[in-house]
């Protein structure tokens, strides 16, 4: 992971939105320097001891910082970093980076949230430049929703609309089906686990017609014709594999004894970075500049994809 500058700070406050997801408010710490300005809808890395985790900057002011945290998964493991996040408790923080944020000037007209994904979304749409907007809002039970009524309020003042997915009873959405809803030419604005952005981009590059996806960390128009598959080559360890495009290259990775570790898994906190020795890259993080990019030495396998259907990678 690359070198970050981090300031000392302390959870002032925190309170239960819903049974698995807590807001809490950062300051800096007694005697220390103040934590930097931040824009809704960043995000910084915590760390609490040797643990670490991005998270999504809800609320900032001159105080600190507001964060929404999910401490349990769907299957019910907790957050390994919320069980240390209790009122006192000291923090590092990384300086606040990203642009999918309350100053956001790209015209969406749609948006898929997941979860807290629902944080740089609620962002965006605070900010009050959009209207007409429709927003698909996903999570597991009805109680998990923490700003569905944030979200309906400025529905109402922004003509827009939401529809939620309650997973827990409705099972995950038919996203061919709802990017079918969607018009050709839109702009649609993606946050959530890892599983759902790769499951609505799939979609997307599936339908016909043109649709710019945006997720909270880089824009990607579609990518027609990726190769369904790719072969990974990995030069330190010796393994070979073949890896399919419609899961994450972290997950295979991982699954084929080469171990990458990761934090975000969004591409945003750059943890899980490897060098790439050979191939081009579809990258879909925010964490490398557009040079690097450009220069594809360098990639983010959670939620980056190969271009061609060979890569060779330094791990």
């Amino acid at each position: 992971m690359r070198t970050e500058t981090v300031r000392a700070a302390t959870v002032q406050a925190a309170r239960a939105l819903t049974p698995t997801v807590t807001q809490y408010w950062l300051t800096g710490a007694p005697g220390g320097a103040p934590l930097p300005a931040a824009v809704p809808g960043q995000h910084l890395t915590l760390r609490v001891g040797p643990r670490y985790k991005t998270y999504t900057v809800l609320a900032s002011g001159e105080e600190g910082y507001e964060l929404a945290v999910r401490n349990r998964d769907r299957g019910g493991r907790r957050d390994h970093l919320s069980p240390r996040l209790h009122v006192g408790a000291p923090v590092r923080v990384s300086a606040p980076g990203g642009h999918f944020t309350a100053e956001d000037a790209t015209p969406f007209t749609h948006f898929a949230a997941g979860g807290v994904g629902i944080n740089p979304v609620l962002a965006v749409l605070s900010g009050g430049r959009l209207r007409d907007w429709r927003l698909f809002y996903v999570d597991r039970g009805a109680e998990e929703f923490p700003f569905l009524e944030r979200v309906q309020e400025l529905a109402r003042e922004q003509n827009g609309s939401v529809v939620t997915f309650d997973t827990a009873g409705q099972g995950r959405p038919d996203w061919d089906a709802v990017v079918a809803g969607i018009p050709v030419g839109s702009t649609v604005g993606v946050c959530g686990p890892a599983g759902m952005v790769a499951a609505v981009r799939d979609a997307v590059e599936r339908a016909p017609g043109s649709r710019q996806l945006i997720t909270d960390g880089s824009a990607a128009g579609t990518a027609g014709g990726m190769p369904p598959s790719v072969e990974v080559e990995c030069v330190k360890t010796g393994i070979t594999f073949e890896a399919a495009q419609h899961q994450p290259l972290l997950d295979a990775l991982n699954r084929n004894g080469v171990g990458v570790p990761s934090s975000c898994r969004q591409g945003i906190c750059g943890t899980c970075e490897v060098e790439v020795r050979t191939g081009r890259i579809d990258h879909r993080d925010e964490v490398l500049t557009d040079e690097e990019k450009a220069a594809s030495s360098y990639m983010l396998p959670c939620v980056s994809k190969s271009i061609g259907t060979r890569l060779v990678l330094n791990v």
